[in-house]
């Protein structure tokens, strides 16, 4: 009798590599992703999942602990973005620890979703946090129209101070700093 060949899985028959479990599996590979172990034993069949392993999430650089064990962190607010002029005047957006992705998709960390087509859905602009030196900066994304720092073209890294405006399609926002000199969330 032939082996029966089987068309939704082609690793079964070979066709990906043995050492990729995860393009064995038909996953991009190295998402890190495995499957419960299924242990086949005569009359009754038992998953087992595998154990986490600790260094599977990323920990964010001064991100705060909510409980006393600091088993589960907070990303703390540093600053506050508000639209000061365009679509959504009136509302503030968080700026948080470390690298902060500005457009309209709702994928990046600050989502600019208030109808303004000429901001870039994906990283039209960085605002950073740097915890360790308690600094702000702006950072070009790779969006096809330009941002502005207080009316100048962000072509490339630049500091971003306190009251600064930050001009994106029809959008005008205005950045209140949280942390500084004054204060850090390693203070706290």
């Amino acid at each position: 009798m032939k082996p029966r060949r089987d068309a939704q899985n082609p690793a079964a028959n070979g066709a990906a590599p043995r050492d990729d479990p995860d393009a064995a599996a038909g996953r991009p590979s190295g998402t890190g992703y495995t499957e419960p172990t299924v242990v086949r034993r005569p009359g009754r069949t038992t998953a087992v999942q595998p154990a986490r392993r600790e260094d599977e999430r990323t920990r964010l650089a001064g991100a705060v602990p909510t409980d006393t064990a600091g088993s589960e962190e907070i990303d703390p607010v540093t600053g506050w973005l508000v639209i000061v002029s365009g679509p959504g005047v009136g509302r503030d957006l968080r700026v948080g620890v470390g690298r902060n992705d500005l457009g309209r998709d709702r994928d990046n960390r600050i989502a600019l979703r208030y109808g303004d087509t000429k901001i870039s859905r994906r990283a039209h602009l960085w605002v950073n946090y740097d915890p360790l030196n308690r600094a702000f900066s702006v950072a070009p994304g790779s969006g096809a129209n330009l941002a502005y720092l207080n009316e100048a073209a962000i072509e490339e890294r630049r500091p971003l101070p306190d009251r600064a405006t930050i001009s994106l399609g029809d959008t005008k926002l205005l950045f209140v700093a949280f942390c500084g000199d004054g204060f850090g969330w390693s203070d706290a």
